[in-house]
């Protein structure tokens, strides 16, 4: 008989013998050479059945091999520990995470070190934060850490704009503030909100302003809006840009409008009424006054209001008349011709002060008018009766208007300081229409004057006394 078959026969014969041998053994040695047996057979199962590394699941998915579990929960805890840094307050992650260990051939090549594991876990997970939202109309729009921050930002946002003492603040828009919890990868840090409310977007633009720029022209070269460049730079003045400036730009509104409310008392004058009479012996523009107006006096109660610092409504909500204002009688030419030097009609000089600079070709290009020198903020009025056609910012011209006196006759004036006077205006001979400035491509005070008949531009001094 073969030996191994002998032996298999006698098992059974040890497997009794040892139990007797158990048997006759006390409880508590019983109890100990159990547990001995217990964990010889835990371990040689281990050895041959467990694996080398460890696999990370995120909600079920594999997402990396780790070297073992305890690695695993290192690194997330780490990972932890720097998204609560970075924000500012405590985080967690939304994602279930379990753990299984595997076997690998390669280990070299299939386990991922410290760092890499880090990254790995990083970007398989959602890290979420206790943070507060401002909504506008109901929409999440700007997502901060806290409540305290979001309160901040909005107290910040009313005092931008010029206040005056009575002013009662609100915001335009429905704004509130809710608790959330919030995903931090969206949370914005305090700078970027701010930016954020006053440019509608979180995508911001900056313009560096350089020799020569000036707000016009800024505004044509990006296509935005000038008035909407106001908005979203507050205490910008438009007519002083500095070299090295920064402008922010935007083509979205400012997310947040504050509306600024006030009463006001004053006394002002009542403009009076004009009654014209035209008579086919003056020439158009000229006027004879037959008797003068005089304005009224008012005691006037409004409420002003103004969005973003402009004044957008003016309501009067009282008014005592202290005394009616008297109508003017006016007389005024209805002849209308084109002048040229030896004619019949002469413009009026718009200001006062010599030629410094003629007609022609200047500086290798032509100059297609005349320029006055006069001191900053004197008058400047139309050489004779027309209507404006033109007023405001007009690039190299600084402030500018332009008038049309009929028969093909258009005056341009230009580097304004200030004009006072609007498209569809009819405006007299002799009436101010703007103030001397260096507004635009200018070097110092002075007028440029422009005479242009049927779309060509002529000499002023042709047209002039």
């Amino acid at each position: 008989m073969p030996l191994k078959q002998k032996g298999l026969r006698r098992l059974p014969e040890l497997v009794v013998i040892a139990q007797k041998w158990f048997m006759k053994q006390t409880i508590p040695r019983r109890i100990v050479i159990g547990v001995v047996l217990s964990l010889t057979m835990a371990l040689l199962l281990h050895v041959v059945f467990a694996g080398n590394a460890c696999a990370v699941k995120v909600n079920g998915e594999v997402i990396a091999i780790a070297a073992n579990k305890t690695t695993a929960k290192k690194v997330l805890a780490e990972l932890v520990d720097d998204k609560t840094c970075e924000a500012g307050s405590t985080v967690s992650y939304v994602e279930k995470i379990s753990y299984k260990g595997i076997k690998v051939k390669n280990e070299a090549e299939d386990i991922l070190g410290f760092e890499e594991l880090k990254a790995q876990m990083d970007g398989a997970l959602t890290f979420r934060m206790q943070g507060a939202v401002i909504l506008v109309n109901g929409e999440e729009k700007v997502l901060l850490k806290d409540r305290q921050e979001a309160e901040t930002l909005l107290g910040w946002l009313k005092s931008v704009y010029p206040i005056e003492p009575a002013d009662q603040l609100e915001f335009k828009e429905d704004v509130e503030i809710a608790d959330t919890l919030a995903d931090i990868s969206k949370t914005m840090n305090f700078e970027a909100a701010k930016k954020m409310v006053l440019l509608g977007t979180n995508k911001i633009v900056q313009y560096t302003v350089k020799d020569g720029d000036n707000l016009w022209d800024i505004s044509r070269a990006v296509n935005i809006d000038l008035d909407q460049i106001v908005f979203t730079n507050p205490g910008m003045d438009p007519e002083n840009l500095s070299i090295d400036q920064v402008l922010y730009l935007s083509r979205e509104a400012p997310l947040i409008t504050v509306v600024a409310t006030r009463e006001v008392t004053i006394d002002e004058k009542i403009p009076y009424p004009v009654n014209v009479k035209y008579d086919d012996g003056l020439l158009l523009g000229e006027k004879l006054i037959v008797s003068a107006g005089v304005p009224g006096e008012r005691t006037v109660t409004y409420r002003i209001t103004r969005e973003n610092g402009l004044e957008t409504v003016r309501e009067v909500l009282d008014q005592v008349v202290k005394s009616e204002p008297r109508t003017e009688e006016v007389i005024k030419g209805a002849i209308t011709m084109v002048a040229s030097r030896g004619g019949s009609l002469r413009l009026a000089w718009p200001c006062n002060g010599g030629v410094v600079s003629s007609f022609g070709m200047r500086w290798g290009r032509m100059h297609e008018g005349i320029d006055l020198d006069a001191s900053y903020g004197s008058s400047v009025v139309a050489v004779a009766g027309g209507t404006v056609i033109d007023a405001g910012w007009a690039g190299g011209y600084g402030m500018k208007v332009d008038i049309s006196h009929g028969g093909g006759l258009v005056t341009r004036y230009a580097h304004l300081s200030k004009i006072y006077a609007d498209v569809g205006d009819s405006v007299d001979r002799g009436e101010t229409i703007g103030l001397i400035g260096s507004t635009g491509n200018s070097t110092g005070p002075h007028l440029h004057l422009e005479t242009i008949v049927g779309g060509v531009p002529r000499d002023p001094l042709d047209y002039l006394p």
